[in-house]
């Protein structure tokens, strides 16, 4: 036990304190709507495709992170999976707006 502390010891010693410091904000998914009337229908199928854009940013830079090793072959996962988190991070009225988008999508 005594060589896996003293080589783990070493390891942290070896990092610089800049790479153990979490003060870097995590990366963030985010899409604008107050531009929207989301009442209107061609106004909340523009928030779906603002919703998938952003899903699909944030995964060109980040899929790595956020898609488990046994998903990574599967293009829609990092993409489905931020919609989902993006979509119960909206206010129920733009989340109801988005849906009503979502239902009328091709």
């Amino acid at each position: 036990m005594r060589p896996f502390a003293i080589v783990c010891g070493l390891l942290l010693a070896a990092c610089p304190a800049a790479a153990l410091a979490h003060d870097a904000p995590a990366p963030q998914a985010r899409f604008a709507y107050g531009d929207l009337n989301l009442r209107r229908p061609a106004d909340q199928d523009e928030l779906v495709v603002r919703v998938a854009r952003a899903a699909a940013d944030y995964c060109r830079d980040h899929a790595e992170v956020v898609t488990p090793y046994h998903r990574r072959a599967d293009p829609r996962y990092c993409p489905a999976t931020m919609r989902v988190q993006l979509m119960w991070a909206m206010p129920p009225s733009v989340r109801d707006a988005y849906d009503s988008g979502w239902r009328r999508r091709p």
